[in-house]
């Protein structure tokens, strides 16, 4: 038996690693018309998933399980993905806490990381005084992580005890890259998510006026 040492940071990005090429490789398997061949690719892509669960039993006994594909179902970005587009993402999110009045991320700084809410509520706020606060399970913050030219357009404080889950840029260009077809349905559900908030932050203006009306 060969043994090999490997930090948990190379763990990490070897799962990443064998975790894309075995989509590429069940790719194949789907296009080719060679019987003989798509079988030679069957196994080696049972080898390989084996390997990758083995992978993941290492990282969990180390504290570092990967995220859960049910965790996923109902962010709003990946609505309609399948279970194996979410098991691709999910190997490229990390789980953080962060207790109430912490920053998340600042307008105007350049938006390096994806949140998913999973548990708390957090304040959005521009520089224009416009204000809302999140509490949904499964709703991004930092949506213009996704969109050039890359600057957040609110700030994010937390309001309570959060749990979230993160993804880093790197992470998401390298997966987009690798996944196009998925990367086609996250903008799809991202667009439909900005022009939801749009919508939300124009009738709350209008309601605002039309309260001033009365008052005045």
């Amino acid at each position: 038996m060969i043994q090999i040492e490997l930090t948990r940071e190379n763990v990490e990005m070897l799962r990443e690693i064998l975790a894309s090429h075995l989509s590429e490789l069940r790719m194949e398997i789907a296009c080719t018309d060679r019987r003989d061949f798509r079988e030679y690719l069957r196994k080696r892509g049972e080898f390989l998933e084996g390997f990758l669960q083995d992978l993941e039993r290492e990282l969990a006994s180390a504290g570092k399980g990967l995220i859960h594909i049910d965790r996923l179902r109902k962010v709003e970005i990946f609505q309609g993905l399948t279970d194996w587009e979410l098991k691709i993402v999910a190997q490229f999110f990390q789980e953080e806490r962060a207790k109430a009045g912490v920053s998340l991320c600042k307008e105007g700084e350049i938006a390096d990381r994806l949140f998913i809410l999973e548990e708390g509520v957090v304040n959005l706020m521009t520089q224009k005084g416009e204000s809302y606060e999140l509490r949904t399970p499964g709703k991004i913050i930092g949506w213009s992580f996704l969109v050039s030219p890359n600057l957040y357009t609110a700030t994010v404080n937390t309001l309570t005890s959060c749990s979230l889950l993160v993804m880093k840029s790197p992470d998401f260009y390298y997966l987009i890259h690798k996944e196009p077809k998925m990367g086609v349905k996250v903008m799809d559900n991202l667009a439909r998510v900005v022009a939801s908030r749009l919508k939300g932050a124009e009738e709350a203006r209008g309601e605002e006026g039309a309260s001033s009306r009365k008052i005045a």
